[in-house]
């Protein structure tokens, strides 16, 4: 992301905290972030193109770190699901978003709506896949249906907490009695087999969530354009992690467990630099990468 780029979207999102978003124009953004008009159409052809951008940046760091704490971990222990749920939230604090969508929850914008829905769902068919991860492949019927429960017990837990002002209770504990629920619920909903969010329902909501498409040439094209931007002065650091994942991603088949081991102190490298939300966003796609892969590594090794 090019700096004039980042320039507009730092600027829009003061601007949608402190006016709200409904009651900041495209004129408010251009004057706050010092360009032209003609900069501005070059990089959004909207307003609500620079929401899903700010959004988009919540997302691909709530990514990041759930990736990160799962890595070389158990992928069906609940506690390492609870922090990876409980991170959506810190970083919607840290990205101020929580008044962000407060400030548009009003909204009859078509397609701001969409674009609000769409972050939603995103998160619900994540949490309904690591749902099947935890608790075993039995409960795909009922996987959507469990994280829309979960989810609702977690939301409303909040709202009930923020209600009260209440401190001194953190959002893992709020995370951990939902799934600790859902957990001694779903023996129920399996007998029963009474389902609310039926399969017509899961494929409609898989439609409508956008996932971009990775492929190896596109998150090596995205890397060598990256470190021909850093000098050695910036992050020496930084610069090696970027090369070492380079050369490991141009081999013919390259070593899923090394680009793993490399992506979190590659991230980390870049925090506190204007380089920060490239170096995440290219973490996310080798995460999403790797994720893509290793089905067919495996196969490749059972053969």
């Amino acid at each position: 992301m090019n700096k004039r780029k980042r320039q507009i979207i730092t600027a829009a999102r003061e601007l949608f905290i402190e006016k709200g978003f409904l009651d900041t124009s495209i004129n408010d953004i251009i004057n706050a972030a010092k360009i032209s008009k003609g900069t501005f159409y070059n990089h959004f052809t909207s307003k609500n193109e620079c929401l899903i951008a700010i959004l988009d940046e919540g997302r691909e760091e709530a990514s990041n770190r759930r990736h990160e704490l799962i890595y070389g971990k158990d992928p069906t222990d609940l506690e390492v699901l609870t922090q990876q749920v409980a991170v959506l939230m810190y970083v919607n604090r840290e990205h101020n978003l929580v008044q962000i969508f407060e400030s548009i929850f009003q909204s009859r914008d078509k397609e701001l709506k969409k674009i609000i829905i769409n972050y939603h769902l995103q998160e619900l068919e994540w949490l309904a896949n690591r749902l099947v991860q935890v608790f075993g492949e039995e409960i795909s019927p009922i996987s959507y249906e469990c994280a829309v429960q979960t989810l609702g017990m977690i939301n409303l837990t909040l709202r009930a907490v923020f209600i009260a002002d209440y401190k001194y209770i953190n959002r893992e504990a709020i995370v951990r009695v939902a799934l600790r629920n859902i957990s001694v619920i779903i023996p129920t909903m399996l007998e029963s087999k009474e389902i609310i969010v039926s399969v017509e329902m899961i494929n409609t909501i898989q439609n409508v969530v956008n996932y971009k498409t990775v492929t190896k040439e596109m998150v090596i094209e995205q890397l060598q354009g990256f470190t021909k931007g850093l000098s050695n002065n910036e992050t020496m650091e930084g610069l090696e992690y970027a090369q070492f994942l380079l050369e490991e991603l141009q081999k013919e088949k390259p070593k899923l467990f090394i680009i793993e081991s490399l992506l979190t102190p590659f991230r980390k490298a870049f925090v506190g630099t204007e380089h920060i939300a490239e170096a995440r966003d290219i973490a996310n796609n080798l995460w999403r990468y790797v994720k893509i892969e290793q089905p067919s590594e495996r196969c490749t090794k059972n053969k």
